[in-house]
């Protein structure tokens, strides 16, 4: 197809620079990644990113982590459902921005001017639909939706594909700095154009979907949030990527991959990359060590040394109405051989598949009221200098029904919600102050 000659002018960072659009088709559709977002005014440099830093893993993030007041990723969503429309897509991916941004305000649900804090921007939309499918195509995802044929290891879904200068071509977005050469994953990656990549794709189809709910690279930090020489960490989202899934030694920086069915909303979603926290907070408790500290005992792990069980968390229960209440301040448990009572019993937060009053996994509609420190956690403030327990129900994330009704939805923005944020006093366990933990997702 021949190209057109159509380039305009948009900017991709807080700064005045105009960066180009990729070339569009003349068919009229774009051939590459079309950038979503309008001009982005200047902003100080506690809005990242900035003039002085733009792509994650960025030292200039750690280094004034507690200053930052928003944070601005920008995201390559793929488009490879041939029934839906860039514009569909856009309003699909539109809605789940919002319920994020919802879910960034620190204790939003009782704070009415709490701030958002992650605030995504559709920095490209690429369209990798076919026009039309080929005759007799049986699936839902266009032909150039990456597949393993034959699938190999875990993932059917070919992860490296998208690092290769041929992805590079199909994208079609330019180098701001030499106009007519296109940038592949990492170099956008490595110039802060992309931060995240969402699949915008079809997982009905068995035989073909294949792909994590989210799969991510991260270096590794100490404990003073310095990052420590080696490689990158494969397994940083949920899940590893496959051995033969080749990530160029030139990805040195943080990139989340994550999969959006288009036939459900944004509460599947945010369960989705609210695995990939856990995976960054308590899965890899070598990771980033600050924010495991914290983030193990908010999410009610570490069962086997605060309570002395045989497993780590809930998540070891895969049977019906496993977990009852008694009392408030009290569980019962009994599943694959293990049973038992602890009293008494604070479950904080919990985790994304259990509410702190679930009775198993998924389980938005528990009748029972149970005690909770997770709304002060940190904060200090009960008696004897310990965080203040208060009541809970279902009630508690009832409002969210409406904006993130599917999957976890309702229950994570309000999980979220008391995720220790801007202008958190929290206090960890060791006495340390608790920093904000969004920037975590970008070191």
């Amino acid at each position: 197809m021949k190209a057109c000659s159509k380039a305009a002018a948009m900017t991709l960072s807080v700064s005045a620079a105009a960066l180009l659009m990729p070339t569009a088709a003349c068919s009229g559709r774009p051939a590459g990644g079309a950038p979503d977002a309008g001009p982005v005014p200047a902003a100080p440099e506690r809005v990242w990113p900035n003039e002085e830093s733009a792509a994650s893993s960025d030292p200039w993030i750690a280094l004034h982590h507690a200053e930052l007041r928003e944070m601005r990723p920008r995201v390559l969503a793929l488009n490879f459902v041939n029934a839906k429309t860039n514009g569909q897509m856009r309003e699909q991916l539109r809605q789940v921005i919002d319920d994020f941004a919802e879910a960034s305000r620190y204790h939003g649900y009782s704070n009415p001017d709490a701030p958002v804090f992650l605030r995504y921007q559709l920095a490209y939309l690429a369209d990798l639909r076919d026009d039309p499918p080929p005759a007799g195509w049986r699936y839902n995802n266009s032909t150039r939706y990456p597949r393993q044929q034959p699938r190999r290891g875990t993932w059917g879904f070919d992860y490296g594909a998208l690092f290769t200068q041929e992805f590079a071509q199909l994208l079609a977005i330019e180098d701001p700095a030499a106009p007519g050469r296109v940038l592949d994953l990492c170099a956008l990656v490595e110039r802060g154009l992309v931060h995240d990549v969402w699949v915008y794709a079809d997982g009905d189809v068995a035989d073909e979907a294949g792909a994590a709910e989210v799969l991510a690279i991260q270096p590794r930090y100490d404990s003073q949030r310095r990052r420590l020489p080696g490689p990158m960490n494969r397994c940083a989202g949920n899940g590893c990527f496959d051995d033969e899934d080749a990530i160029p030694s030139a990805c040195t920086r943080t990139l989340r991959i994550a999969f959006f069915n288009h036939t459900r909303g944004p509460g599947c979603f945010m369960e989705s990359l609210s695995h990939g926290f856990e995976s960054m907070g308590a899965w890899n408790p070598d990771h980033i060590p600050s924010l495991s500290r914290d983030f193990v005992p908010f999410a009610g792990y570490a069962m086997d040394r605060r309570y002395g069980l045989p497993f780590d968390s809930w998540y070891a229960c895969n049977e019906p109405r496993c977990l009852s209440y008694p009392t408030p301040t009290s569980v019962r448990y009994r599943f694959g051989g293990y049973q038992g009572t602890i009293s008494p019993y604070d479950p904080v937060c919990g985790n994304v598949h259990f509410a702190p009053n679930a009775r198993e996994n998924y389980d938005l509609e528990s009748p029972f009221a149970v005690d909770t420190t997770c709304t002060s956690f940190g904060l200090r403030d009960g008696p004897d200098g310990r965080d203040a327990g208060a009541s809970f129900t279902v009630d508690a994330f009832a409002r969210y029904r409406e904006i993130a009704s599917d999957c976890q939805g309702p229950f994570l923005v309000w999980w979220r919600q008391n995720f220790p944020g801007l202008d958190t006093t929290a206090i960890g366990a060791d006495g340390e102050p608790i920093l904000n933990w969004w920037p975590y997702l970008y070191y």
